[in-house]
């Protein structure tokens, strides 16, 4: 391939992993910059490897390994490699996006030898930063994680001299800067192989300079030498590699081999140590305890001997000669077809299975709260559109609230999670809601431009709700298409709060509506309401109504009312926050009324109790359950107050109650109402916002009026009274779920609204 771009040598080693290196190789046809080759170095592997390959027959550069043996393998690599710039990534790792684009600019610096990028731990399980601009001291004393360049410039350490370094995952190189100092040290089987390859091209004068950005997204994978999120790790070979590397790079920075001895002691009496308190905590058994002991005590002699009168495993003159004359073009892996490829899940390698005309797009979705910590409204249809969006085979990505910093992939989305940042708009310190609020649009802001710089995001997706996408829409950086639902304004009416952070939260919320690049109302009453409450006039090529929808679960799941055999106990559900919007007062009210009719039935009462904020606390003395508790003692026995429930637990309630009842003041729509007839129940709720739009009066449930208490328990009591209507209507809203309200259809609708605003 011919440019005046510089070409990449993309080189993966590989060893028994073969569906990971599938889904890397699947990822790797999205890449935007194009001029790379793929080399492959396949070790001893037992498994489909080369089966996998052959897909790629063409299109991949399959050298071979005879050991396994990291260093060695890249070896191999760069020697077959013929791009300008060599890059490694582990075969159990994804790229951003952008990751070649951002290294190839890298690269227009004639200086630069060597960078590489950010690291982030993705699995859900433990999701970490691992590495970002690290370094490494003579000593082999690392700081992988620094916040700028100048942190920790000088660490405490032993070692004299300390470099910057890349993470083995994600580095890339000059290739002839490689050659010219032997390539990969060979005795480093596995670990520091990147750390001492750093100090050896630092000593010889190159520039190494790693970034804040550029990413790669890993999700470690098993392998010889480790069981993934397990302590059945060969930790020996650290041992081995630590007291070798200090040995062979210490004296020369100017370590007395007292320090370097000191160092290489230590570490093995850490690992030793370590070793008894796994044994202790009953990670290992007795006998891998003394396994262990022993093969430290024998690599910890091993790696001393070798640094000590053994000479580095390095290319040879012959080798590295013949390679820099090297001019053969490189063998470009992308095809014409590689842009419509779908996104990759790199947890699993699964793919859409759907086929789009178009090509696929990268989208970030906004939401405060968000599965599996927090699942309410906004979080759960945010949940619901990333895991649509990926099933259309596009790249999702999801910013929400967390109590740290960092990325996980989660049900189709990378999930980057913001902590609290209070670093702006001190003027609103006063006003505690506004002033969160602002503040974590301003860190959503700021990450939206690392995920453009990285992932190539084309548009933003925000709800109304806590404003999350502000901040961005005012910048102008990109398209911000706004859901709209209950806003904040209709809520403090409701409750009738008129403080000043209710009031400022709600003038935020208009110049959000304003500023969007879309409207996306989620029932035709949304759109009314933003008329009303906002007093905009949005003009119909301005907005798009679109609907929720929900996962059908199978056809097995559904449970309709069981007419042959009826249960003893009829099973009222209610689900969302105990507040006076969410009609749980009312419900509360007409209890006994239902109970006088039909003694045999149970209520179940599932969220989180919210009296507090909606002020009923304050009159009272008394949160919901402790008034019914305090009001209607007697009645205990057929009230169960469950509080937040985690989401199995909810699917299983929906799926075993004979009715749910929601009588909300106000819903811009009622995701809850389809949640329920996802499993064929019939619903009640109110004559109110968009709550007509989902549940057909007669048909699916009843409709009552709010705040009508006597109204909603005939209601309740005509269905319980009726068990074929208790069937019927449950069958009719599965059906009307299945033709209106799916999560697919809810996606397609919105990749229409995205494609829109992209090209507008």
């Amino acid at each position: 391939m011919t440019t005046d771009k510089p070409n990449f040598s993309l080189i993966i080693n590989t060893t028994d992993r073969a569906k990971p290196l599938r889904t890397l190789l699947q990822a790797l046809e999205q890449q935007s910059y194009p001029y790379f080759e793929v080399v492959v170095v396949v070790g001893p592997t037992r498994d489909n490897t080369l089966e996998i390959l052959a897909e790629y027959a063409g299109r991949v550069r399959i050298v071979h390994c005879p050991k396994a043996n990291l260093s060695q393998s890249r070896n191999i690599g760069l020697l077959a490699a013929r791009g300008e710039i060599v890059a490694f990534i582990d075969d159990d790792a994804v790229p951003c996006y952008h990751w070649l684009a951002q290294l190839a600019r890298l690269f227009a610096n004639p200086n630069l030898d060597a960078t590489g990028g950010v690291v982030y731990l993705v699995h859900p399980n433990a999701p970490i930063m691992q590495h970002r601009i690290g370094i490494i001291s003579s000593l082999a004393e690392q700081v992988d994680v620094r916040s700028s360049w100048v942190e920790h410039v000088v660490p405490n350490g032993q070692g004299r001299q300390w470099v910057e370094r890349m993470m083995g995952t994600n580095m890339a190189y000059r290739r002839s800067a490689l050659l010219e100092i032997g390539g990969f040290d060979e005795f480093f089987e596995w670990l520091f192989d990147d750390s001492d390859i750093a100090l050896r091209l630092a000593n010889a004068g190159k520039l190494i300079h790693p970034v804040k950005q550029a990413v790669v997204y890993h999700i470690p994978a098993s392998s010889r030498n480790r069981v993934a999120f397990s302590y059945a790790v060969r930790w020996w070979v650290q041992t081995k590699s630590v007291i070798y590397f200090s040995l062979k790079n210490g004296h020369l920075a100017g370590n007395t081999w007292r320090e370097i001895w000191q160092r290489s002691i230590n570490f093995t009496q850490k690992h030793w140590d370590w070793s008894e308190q796994m044994w202790l905590d009953g990670h290992l058994t007795f006998s891998q305890f003394w396994k262990m002991r022993l093969a430290e005590l024998y690599s910890a002699f091993n790696g001393a001997w070798h640094g000590l009168v053994g000479k580095r495993t390095l290319l040879n003159s012959a080798q590295t000669s013949s390679a820099l004359i090297n001019n053969l073009p490189i063998e470009p892996f992308q095809n014409d077809q590689s842009v419509y490829q779908p996104a990759v899940d790199p947890i699993n390698g699964q793919r859409s299975s759907i086929t789009i005309p178009d090509l696929p797009l990268r989208l970030c979705l906004l939401s405060s709260a968000y599965p599996p910590e927090q699942f309410e409204g906004v979080g759960r249809h945010t949940h619901l559109m990333a895991q649509g969006l990926f099933a259309c085979g596009h790249t999702v990505h999801v910013i929400t609230r967390g109590e740290k910093n960092q990325v996980s992939f989660y049900d189709g989305a990378y999930v980057h999670r913001l902590a609290p940042a209070l670093d702006h708009y001190d003027r609103y310190r006063l006003l505690p809601n506004l002033f969160y609020a602002l503040n974590h649009s301003h860190a959503v802001y700021e990450k939206v431009k690392a995920l453009m710089l990285n992932d190539g995001l084309q548009v933003v997706d925000s709800p109304l709700w806590q404003v999350d996408g502000l901040v961005t829409a005012t910048s102008g950086l990109m398209p911000v298409v706004l859901r709209l639902q209950t806003a904040s304004r209709q809520v403090a009416t409701i409750q009738q709060n008129r403080d000043d952070d209710a009031r400022l939260i709600g003038e935020v919320e208009q110049a959000l509506v304003q500023r969007a690049s879309h409207l996306v109302p989620n029932s035709q009453a949304t759109v009314q309401a933003v008329q009303k409450v906002y007093h905009v006039q949005p003009l119909p090529d301005q907005y798009t109504i679109i609907p929720h929808g929900v996962i059908p679960v199978a056809a097995e799941a559904v449970r309709p009312f069981n007419l042959k055999h009826p249960p003893e106990t009829l099973t009222v559900l209610y689900v969302g926050r105990l507040e006076k919007r969410k009609g749980i007062l009312d419900l509360l009210q007409a209890i006994p009324l239902i109970l006088k009719q039909v003694p045999q039935v149970e209520f179940v009462i599932a969220g989180h109790d919210n009296s507090q904020a909606d002020g009923f606390k304050r009159q009272t003395g008394l949160d919901y359950a402790a008034y019914f508790a305090k009001r209607y003692r007697k009645l205990m026995p057929y009230i169960k107050f469950l509080g937040g429930v985690s989401e199995e637990k909810l699917q299983e309630l929906y799926q075993t109650c004979d009715l749910f009842v929601a009588p909300s003041l106000y819903e811009s729509f009622g995701l809850i109402y389809t949640e329920a007839m996802n499993y064929a129940k019939p619903v009640i709720g109110c004559q109110a916002g968009g709550i007509p739009e989902v549940v057909e009066h007669g048909v699916n449930g009843l409709l009552v009026e709010p705040e009508a208490h006597v109204a909603l328990a005939e209601a309740i009591i005509s269905l319980l009274k009726s068990p074929l209507k208790l069937y019927e209507m449950g069958l009719a809203g599965r059906q009307r779920l299945l033709s209106k309200f799916t999560y697919l259809q809810m996606a397609q609708n919105f990749e229409k609204v995205y494609r829109k605003v992209i090209l507008c």
